[in-house]
């Protein structure tokens, strides 16, 4: 066992020095907002998902489109466009038509029902947008979407493509917090898939890694509490690692029907190979910009996170940071 190992575990960090550590990375912030911005559209009074949303007012700007012209406009691969435009169907409130030039492509278009929905769409996506950044300075929001904007086009094959509008004034999604928080946070999964792709490891998966190298004895209730995920999906990553022997688990002493989880030498070692791959992954967020305008996007996303941290349904340790500490 190494002994950088045990003399970080020894170190036995509390709840809000861990979060400290997350707090302090854009991937996280990002993460977490995108379950904010999802929340805080529910609340509206809108038939319509988010992403629906988003399609949805895309075919009003294009027009009738074909469902790949869609995917790029949103930032979005091929399985997730068809999931959403044959959803869209099943409501009523696209249809697909053939296309006059080209026979065999069809082009999503809107029906009457759709159109209804505009109106009410509209509203709840800039509603959303206002109440997203309702907590940041207005001169500071704007600097962060200009931010997120220029991290948003950054050129990847590990994502899917988008095509921002030819004016940016103009588009959709383009100046929208929510989709270029989304955008960036799309970019660094991607990428730290692809660069960490020999340890086929998920971002949740070596977080839990990271976690048991400080709390080296760790229940699913444990990781749920403390990182913020809802118990099911804990017990998924949880198993998922222990099959591969990354973890492993024994019955709790204090509760039998509790299984305590620990990392195993193996599992240290692949936390070993896969953190600077993380670290060069996030990049892909922060080399268009210099080291003090890191410090002030990490500020401006914590900002935001403790101010929505109340919509939040799983906000783990988060809660325990101080209103002050976020700024």
């Amino acid at each position: 066992m190494r002994g950088g190992r045990s003399n970080l575990a020894e170190n036995n960090l509390s709840d809000t020095s861990l979060m400290e550590i997350f707090l302090g990375k854009p991937g996280f912030l990002l993460a977490r907002i995108d379950q904010i911005a999802t929340a805080l559209f529910n609340e509206a009074d809108c038939e319509a998902t988010l992403p629906q949303s988003e399609f949805l007012l895309l075919i009003d700007r294009l027009g009738p489109s074909p469902q790949v012209t869609l995917g790029r406009a949103a930032g979005v691969d091929k399985s997730t466009t068809a999931y959403i435009c044959d959803n869209l169907v099943a409501r009523g409130w696209v249809e697909r038509r053939p296309c006059r030039e080209d026979r065999r492509r069809a082009l999503i278009t809107f029906t009457d029902a759709g159109l209804a929905q505009l109106p009410s769409l509209r509203r709840a996506f800039l509603r959303l947008q206002h109440q997203l950044t309702a907590p940041l300075k207005q001169e500071d929001a704007h600097v962060l979407v200009d931010l997120l904007h220029r991290v948003a086009r950054h050129p990847t094959d590990a994502a899917p493509t988008w095509l921002p509008a030819c004016d940016p004034q103009t588009g959709v999604l383009d100046l929208a917090p929510t989709f270029l928080m989304r955008r960036a946070l799309q970019l660094y999964h991607a990428n730290f898939l692809s660069d960490a792709a020999a340890f086929n490891l998920t971002l949740r998966q070596f977080s839990l890694l990271f976690l048991l190298l400080h709390r080296p004895h760790l229940t699913q209730t444990g990781f749920a509490r403390l990182f913020g995920l809802d118990p099911s999906t804990c017990a998924v990553i949880m198993k998922g690692l222990a099959r591969r022997k990354l973890i492993a688990g024994q019955r709790s002493p204090e509760d039998g029907r509790a299984t305590v989880y620990r990392l195993t030498d193996a599992g240290a070692a692949a936390l070993d190979g896969v953190k600077p791959l993380a670290d060069k992954s996030q990049r892909v967020l922060t080399d268009c910009m210099s080291a003090e305008r890191v410090e002030w996007l990490i500020g401006q996303l914590r900002t935001l996170v403790h101010a929505h941290s109340d919509r939040l349904r799983y906000p783990g340790a988060i809660a325990l940071i101080p209103a002050h500490s976020a700024v």
